[in-house]
């Protein structure tokens, strides 16, 4: 096996201090204004002259801007954090003026209009000029001067605001301080290593808003008062975001009506699979009405629980975690903290892992030598053929809590798949991050079933970065497929073989039982109908904010629509949920539909390919050409030739405990 010495270099420098980081940004910015400047002198630009050089640049700046501004999220320096964040605001800058340049515009039409030309071109090399042609004419570059200058301020406004979003998010550092009392029924391994403060000769333990503290208090504390806390605190966080967002969300519209659109949801979704809103409002419609009378009986069984328990009718955001823990118990015999003992982190990595070097056939091996990463805590792996015969990509994992650190499991794709202007090829990069707490053998960090499922998911996204293949970054799949890989994956964490691979006790060594197995997979649809409706509220409200002419109250209409769609209850609580809904401002706006999107389809595919052998090795190597490879192919074909034959919902409703309906 080829193992990385250091001999050569890691993949990428991430290495700099903030002076080398300005320095790039502004030689990126230099390197590539001159080549765009000598192209549109050009009297009769080609692919060959102009279309071809022009890519190429914006494979290496795409590449070059998406290192600068990822440390932003990681790195423990100020200064580093704050020189990332002017080289995106500088790099966004250039890109929005360079894309409203109408000559630039000017020569990309002249040889998309070369008719002769165009047909002589390869599929992709066609795609590219396509592409290229519509992404100038939708920002405006068939409109007036005057019109395309506003264009260019909103653009800028927006790449600023987009910045400020995640960056109050990164550098939330609130806790809450409870004493044992506040946090009866936490499982003792929740105290081991914990910070703690005295104060009037009470111990009180530093508990972190983050995801991985308050879900735990959530699930397991018995005191309603101190879940409320938890729930508040962290729904509560960066309440400066709702200007923000409501600031962003008025631009996005005021920009779709100038390029002719009556929203911005109806711009963004005309390049989607769904094509339009209309679509997606059609499918939540359809899963709502078909989801909420089972997640009213859903919710009808926890708030009996907790009427029996303290004799109130009254069911609060703050219960569902801890009652819907305890109806898991109680009906499936399913004791989550028991289940979590079978789930180390470290080992739980490595064998999640495993499991994509299985389905895929790669192979992965630990990088050694200088790093040149962030952080000490980073890890550098390699992706191979499984044969050895070539390096497919590389993956930095990031994966425990830090101060000044994006808090939430993501990955960010360092630089996808591209060929040079030598014809050699650019070796792809992925970057996961996390905020597990530190793994030690006096404290070990065990995960819930839950959390397994959000790291699968997540390596999902890594690979599907990893194993696309394509000349040109310009070149990509719409967002609403972007879920279907990662959700794909999911499937795997319910197969008793793969949990029995995946699972082994931290202590014993032995594999989770099959008795265990059986009761965590027939729970597998408890609650199944709220959490996917929770879900569709958020996609929901996602468009609903971005497809309205007269603007929405952000704040407002989360919690009327999650309480209409997911019954959610949220008493007297001042919570601001949208403010840390980062979705919105990264990447997915209009496109957290996507999520549900994706399970539809990939409950359809895993049943139809996976269903009899799940690592079957042509279903696997099938699904790696079809549906991760082809970067430039339509996507609703890929899924069709997958699965030979047009996708239908059924698999779907079956796996969320819901009848099918009858084939036409």
């Amino acid at each position: 096996m080829k193992v990385y010495s250091g001999a050569s270099g890691p993949p990428v420098n991430f290495d700099l201090c903030a002076e080398e980081i300005e320095l790039i940004a502004q030689q990126a910015i230099t390197k590539s204004g001159k080549l765009i400047d000598s192209i549109v002198s050009q009297k009769s630009p080609t692919f060959q002259s102009a279309i071809a050089p022009l890519a190429h640049d914006f494979n290496e700046f795409t590449a070059t801007s998406r290192i600068l501004s990822f440390l932003q999220n990681v790195s423990p320096s100020q200064s580093i954090r704050d020189a990332s964040i002017k080289a995106d605001k500088i790099l966004d800058e250039f890109t929005v003026a360079m894309e409203m340049r109408q000559d630039v515009y000017n020569v990309i039409y002249a040889v998309f209009n070369n008719k002769e030309e165009i047909s002589k071109l390869d599929y992709e090399d066609r795609l590219l000029v396509e592409h290229l042609e519509q992404k100038y004419r939708r920002n405006g570059l068939h409109l007036s001067s005057k019109q395309q200058l506003h264009i260019q301020s909103i653009d800028k406004r927006l790449a600023e605001l987009e910045i400020e979003f995640t960056r109050n998010i990164s550098t939330s550092a609130d806790h809450l301080l409870l004493s044992s009392a506040d946090l009866h029924g936490l499982p003792a391994d929740f105290f081991h290593g914990r910070p703690t403060v005295t104060i009037d000769s009470v111990k009180k333990f530093v508990v972190a808003v983050k995801p991985f503290d308050i879900s735990a208090v959530l699930r397991h504390a018995t005191l309603e008062q101190t879940r409320k806390m938890a729930y508040i605190a962290y729904s509560s966080r960066c309440p400066s975001n709702l200007n923000v967002l409501q600031e962003t969300i008025q631009l996005r519209n005021e920009k779709a009506n100038i390029l002719g659109y009556d929203t911005w949801a109806q711009y963004v979704l005309e390049q989607r699979m769904a094509k339009t809103p209309g679509a997606v409002f059609e499918l939540q419609e359809c899963l709502t009405a078909k989801l909420l009378p089972l997640a009213q009986q859903e919710m009808a069984q926890l708030c009996a629980m907790k009427q029996s328990e303290t004799q109130t009718t009254e069911f609060y955001e703050w219960d569902y975690s801890h009652y819907s823990h305890q109806l898991l118990q109680n009906q499936h015999h399913v004791d989550l903290d028991k289940v979590r003992q079978y789930f180390p982190f470290n080992a739980v990595v490595q064998r999640i892992m495993r499991l994509y070097s299985a389905v895929l056939n790669v192979a992965i091996v630990e990088a050694k030598g200088e790093l040149l990463a962030w952080h000490s805590d980073v890890q550098l792996y390699e992706v191979w053929e499984a044969d050895q015969s070539a390096i497919i990509g590389f993956l930095y994992l990031d994966l425990y809590e830090r101060a000044d650190k994006y808090p939430d499991i993501a990955v960010w794709p360092i630089r996808s798949c591209f060929e040079r202007s030598d014809g050699s090829r650019a070796t792809p990069v992925s970057a996961m991050l996390a905020s597990f707490p530190q793994h030690t053998e006096a404290s070990p960090t065990l995960l819930q079933h839950s959390s397994v499922k959000s790291l699968v998911h997540a390596f999902g996204h890594v690979f599907q970065n990893l194993c696309a293949l394509g000349k040109w970054s310009h070149v990509k799949r719409p967002r609403d497929f972007a879920e279907i890989p990662a959700q794909l994956f999911t499937q795997w964490i319910w197969e008793p073989s793969v949990l029995q691979q995946i699972a082994i006790h931290y202590q014993t060594n032995e594999p989770i039982p099959l008795e265990l197995v059986s009761r965590l997979i027939a729970a597998k649809t408890h609650g199944s109908a709220i959490k996917t409706l929770q879900q569709v509220a958020r996609g929901q409200y996602d468009l609903e904010i971005h497809n309205s002419p007269q603007g929405i109250d952000v704040k407002q209409h989360y919690n009327k629509l999650t309480a209409d769609i997911a019954l959610a209850n949220y008493g007297d609580a001042q919570v601001c949920r949208a403010a840390t809904f980062a979705h919105l401002v990264q990447g997915y706006d209009c496109g957290y539909y996507s999520f549900v999107w994706a399970m539809v389809f990939c409950a359809d595919m895993f049943a139809t390919r996976f269903g009899n052998d799940k690592q079957c090795a042509k279903a696997g190597a099938d699904f790696r050409s079809e549906i991760l490879q082809k970067r430039y192919r339509d996507p609703l074909l890929c899924i069709q030739r997958f699965l030979g034959r047009q996708p239908t919902h059924n698999a779907f409703l079956l796996s969320i405990g819901l009848p099918t309906e009858p084939s036409t």
